[in-house]
């Protein structure tokens, strides 16, 4: 198990688009070897770190009054928190409804699809902390990124789980649960 490749990524970013568009052999893109599993969550582990850097500056305001180091620490955790707390539970949500035989799929899709998440958010942060978008931006485009990352879910379950609407549903949902629910939590402690 080592890093993914870059014709592995390419693909990646290819199979990323046909989940978007519905495709039923999206899958093809992907390895779904048990190496591909291990390797798939390198991409995003790895844009973690400039993600919490590029993020840091923007919170720093709210660092002071919540905390300081720890509230920007606690925000790098939540991010892969975040991940791995939802991903627990999609087991439990894919006994409920008899898909584990193909769970490890819908784990390659959804590490891949963090990775693609990380890389579409580093932009904007990046031209925020440089004074090239407004301040307010990164909080707008969160918004536009959280409705396609739902949709992405609903039709990465669809696809890799083989899930009926009603669980594929039930998945985008989780997802957005674990996310207000751990950002609540950590907002608390800190």
């Amino acid at each position: 198990m080592g890093f993914p490749t870059r014709l592995e990524m390419t693909a990646a970013l290819r199979g990323f688009a046909a989940v978007l568009r519905g495709e039923a052999d999206a899958l093809r893109h992907y390895d779904l070897s048990v190496d591909g599993f291990w390797r798939s969550f390198w991409p995003a582990l790895l844009l973690t770190v400039p993600y919490v850097l590029l993020l840091e500056p923007l919170v720093a305001a709210a660092a002071e009054d919540a905390g300081g180091v720890g509230y920007i620490a606690g925000q790098g955790l939540l991010q892969l928190a975040n991940w791995f707390v939802y991903l627990g539970l999609m087991i439990v949500l894919c006994r409920a409804f008899g898909l584990t035989g193909r769970y490890a799929a819908f784990v390659v899709l959804y590490n891949w699809a963090q990775a693609i998440a990380i890389l579409a958010t580093l932009p904007v942060l990046a031209l925020t902390q440089w004074g090239l978008l407004p301040p307010g931006t990164p909080l707008g485009w969160s918004g536009i990124l959280l409705l396609v990352w739902l949709y992405a879910v609903v039709r990465m379950a669809r696809i890799a789980l083989g899930a009926p609407l009603a669980a594929a549903l039930m998945a985008a949902l989780l997802d957005l649960a674990v996310t207000v629910l751990l950002h609540r939590l950590v907002d608390f402690i800190l």
